[in-house]
């Protein structure tokens, strides 16, 4: 059985050779390119023929999809006690102080930004009042 099948294989590379040395070379290559995107598009269909199923049972990811709101639910849910407790630690039990704080910071650091954007508006209209001048 052996060496029926290495003679086969022997053939079968000796037929490709003659094709390719003695054939291709003298076929237009329009009608490469065309044999080409035909076995490519017969390639890929056979293969999603084949493995579809496989490929649509390996995925299991999908299932998890169904579950992400409540996954992102939790998290908000977990995040907010998250902060709640570190405010608790943090400032010895006074949660009201703490979110008082942290109100004037944002409050402060809006503040700041509004002014540093009217105070560099204001610059660049007086520069520009003074270019066309």
């Amino acid at each position: 059985m052996e060496p029926l099948f290495t003679m086969f294989l022997l053939f079968i590379a000796v037929l490709s050779a003659l094709l390719t040395y003695l054939v291709m070379p003298y076929v237009p290559l329009v009608m490469l390119i065309m044999a080409a995107g035909v076995a490519l598009v017969g390639g890929l269909w056979w293969h999603w023929t084949q493995f579809s199923v496989e490929y649509r049972l390996s995925t299991w990811q999908e299932v998890l999809r169904n579950y992400a709101s409540y996954a992102l639910l939790l998290l908000a849910i977990l995040l907010s006690y998250g902060f709640y407790a570190f405010v608790w630690v943090s400032n010895g039990g006074n949660i009201t102080a703490a979110l008082s704080q942290v109100r004037n910071n944002v409050s402060d650091g809006f503040r700041r930004a509004s002014s540093q954007a009217s105070r560099s508006l204001s610059s660049a209209a007086s520069a520009l009042s003074s270019e066309n001048l």
